[in-house]
């Protein structure tokens, strides 16, 4: 059976995800433009040249208990949604999709990422038993204009 788009592009974000030398989260993320034609790809890890959790074999924020969501300044890893926005830039995002495995919602840092590239519509799923969640950049902008509010 052929899958829709929606279901493919994930499996391509849950293929990405395996790339991810993170040891708390494994998450990747595809994003494609209006006519569904692939753009980028990106996953959670390091920079580059950066020692990952994964190569010393332990995370700060999980030997800390840190909660997801919080304290992002204490992860040497940029996120899945920002790697592919930085791999894509601004010009093949604008109009987009992206496609986000791994996660069922997008923190407040790579939400900022997401409207600033212009990208359209988020689809996110958190493993293979869930839903894909839909949102769009408009829902992201009334969040942080009501974040903002305090």
């Amino acid at each position: 059976m052929r899958p829709s788009f929606q279901e493919y592009f994930m499996g391509l974000a849950k293929q990405a995800a395996i790339r991810s030398n993170c040891i708390r989260a494994q998450v990747g993320a595809i994003i494609v433009d209006s006519n569904n034609k692939i753009k980028s790809t990106g996953y959670n890890g390091t920079p580059t040249g950066v020692t990952s959790c994964l190569e010393k074999g332990t995370c700060y924020r999980l030997d800390h208990n840190i909660p997801s969501g919080t304290k992002y300044e204490t992860c040497q890893s940029i996120h899945a949604e920002m790697n592919a926005i930085i791999q894509a830039g601004e010009s093949l995002c604008r109009d987009g999709a992206i496609y986000i495995f791994g996660h069922n919602q997008v923190c407040i840092l790579c939400k900022r990422f997401i409207i600033q590239a212009g990208i359209t519509n988020i689809f996110l799923q958190k493993d293979d038993t869930s839903p894909i969640i839909s949102c769009t950049f408009e829902d992201f902008i009334q969040e942080l204009n009501e974040y903002s509010k305090g």
